[in-house]
Protein backbone atom coordinates (compact mmCIF):
# COMPACT_ATOMS: atom_id res chain seq x y z
CA UNK A 1 0.00 0.00 0.00
CA UNK A 2 0.98 3.64 -0.50
CA UNK A 3 0.88 6.17 2.33
CA UNK A 4 1.58 9.88 2.76
CA UNK A 5 2.97 10.83 6.17
CA UNK A 6 0.67 12.99 8.30
CA UNK A 7 -3.00 13.86 8.18
CA UNK A 8 -5.22 13.56 5.09
CA UNK A 9 -5.39 17.37 5.05
CA UNK A 10 -2.16 19.31 5.45
CA UNK A 11 -2.17 23.04 6.23
CA UNK A 12 0.46 25.44 4.92
CA UNK A 13 0.91 29.17 5.53
CA UNK A 14 0.97 31.66 2.65
CA UNK A 15 4.62 32.47 1.92
CA UNK A 16 5.83 29.42 3.85
CA UNK A 17 6.78 25.91 2.79
CA UNK A 18 5.36 22.42 3.11
CA UNK A 19 7.00 19.02 2.64
CA UNK A 20 5.13 15.75 2.05
CA UNK A 21 6.67 12.29 2.11
CA UNK A 22 5.18 9.28 0.36
CA UNK A 23 6.08 5.71 1.28
CA UNK A 24 5.48 2.27 -0.18
CA UNK A 25 7.14 -1.12 0.13
CA UNK A 26 7.93 -3.33 -2.82
CA UNK A 27 10.53 -5.56 -4.40
CA UNK A 28 12.09 -4.04 -6.35
CA UNK A 29 11.74 -0.71 -4.51
CA UNK A 30 9.03 1.43 -6.06
CA UNK A 31 9.54 4.73 -7.86
CA UNK A 32 7.40 7.72 -6.93
CA UNK A 33 5.78 10.58 -8.76
CA UNK A 34 3.56 13.38 -7.52
CA UNK A 35 0.52 14.53 -9.50
CA UNK A 36 -1.82 17.48 -9.32
CA UNK A 37 -4.85 18.04 -11.54
CA UNK A 38 -3.92 14.89 -13.46
CA UNK A 39 -0.40 16.07 -14.40
CA UNK A 40 2.94 14.94 -13.00
CA UNK A 41 4.65 17.76 -11.09
CA UNK A 42 7.75 15.98 -9.76
CA UNK A 43 9.35 12.59 -9.11
CA UNK A 44 10.73 11.16 -5.88
CA UNK A 45 9.18 10.24 -2.55
CA UNK A 46 9.23 13.81 -1.18
CA UNK A 47 7.23 16.75 -2.49
CA UNK A 48 8.47 20.17 -1.39
CA UNK A 49 6.47 23.31 -2.06
CA UNK A 50 8.07 26.66 -1.19
CA UNK A 51 6.81 30.25 -1.15
CA UNK A 52 3.24 28.99 -0.93
CA UNK A 53 0.38 30.87 -2.58
CA UNK A 54 -3.35 30.31 -2.10
CA UNK A 55 -3.37 28.77 -5.61
CA UNK A 56 -1.12 25.93 -4.29
CA UNK A 57 -4.04 24.59 -2.27
CA UNK A 58 -5.81 21.49 -3.55
CA UNK A 59 -5.47 17.74 -3.96
CA UNK A 60 -2.06 16.11 -4.54
CA UNK A 61 -1.58 12.43 -5.38
CA UNK A 62 1.52 10.29 -4.86
CA UNK A 63 1.78 7.36 -7.27
CA UNK A 64 4.19 4.54 -6.38
CA UNK A 65 5.01 1.94 -9.02
CA UNK A 66 7.49 -0.80 -9.76
CA UNK A 67 8.04 -3.26 -12.55
CA UNK A 68 8.40 -6.95 -11.90
CA UNK A 69 8.67 -9.85 -14.32
CA UNK A 70 4.93 -10.47 -14.11
CA UNK A 71 4.16 -6.84 -15.05
CA UNK A 72 3.87 -3.41 -13.54
CA UNK A 73 2.20 -2.66 -10.22
CA UNK A 74 1.21 0.68 -8.80
CA UNK A 75 -0.74 2.28 -5.99
CA UNK A 76 -1.57 5.79 -4.95
CA UNK A 77 -2.48 7.99 -2.00
CA UNK A 78 -3.99 11.47 -2.02
CA UNK A 79 -3.63 14.41 0.36
CA UNK A 80 -5.35 17.79 0.45
CA UNK A 81 -3.26 20.91 1.01
CA UNK A 82 -4.94 24.00 2.42
CA UNK A 83 -3.17 27.35 2.45
CA UNK A 84 -3.95 29.80 5.23
CA UNK A 85 -2.92 33.40 5.61
CA UNK A 86 -4.14 36.89 6.36
CA UNK A 87 -7.24 38.10 4.56
CA UNK A 88 -6.66 39.34 1.04
CA UNK A 89 -7.53 42.82 -0.14
CA UNK A 90 -10.02 42.41 -2.95
CA UNK A 91 -11.26 44.93 -5.48
CA UNK A 92 -14.82 45.10 -6.75
CA UNK A 93 -14.51 45.30 -10.53
CA UNK A 94 -18.20 45.67 -11.30
CA UNK A 95 -21.60 45.43 -9.69
CA UNK A 96 -24.93 45.23 -11.48
CA UNK A 97 -28.34 45.13 -9.89
CA UNK A 98 -31.18 43.86 -12.04
CA UNK A 99 -33.82 43.94 -9.32
CA UNK A 100 -33.99 43.57 -5.57
CA UNK A 101 -33.52 39.80 -5.73
CA UNK A 102 -30.53 39.61 -8.11
CA UNK A 103 -27.12 41.31 -7.86
CA UNK A 104 -24.04 40.33 -9.89
CA UNK A 105 -20.67 41.32 -8.45
CA UNK A 106 -17.25 40.68 -10.03
CA UNK A 107 -14.35 40.64 -7.55
CA UNK A 108 -10.58 40.42 -8.13
CA UNK A 109 -8.39 39.17 -5.27
CA UNK A 110 -4.70 39.31 -6.29
CA UNK A 111 -2.20 37.32 -4.25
Amino acid sequence: SVAIAGAATQVGVKGGAISLTCSAVGNPSPSFEWRRLGSMITTGATLQLKALHFADGGMYTCVASNTIEAGARSGQATVEIRIEGPPQKCNVLSANSYDASEVNITVNCPE
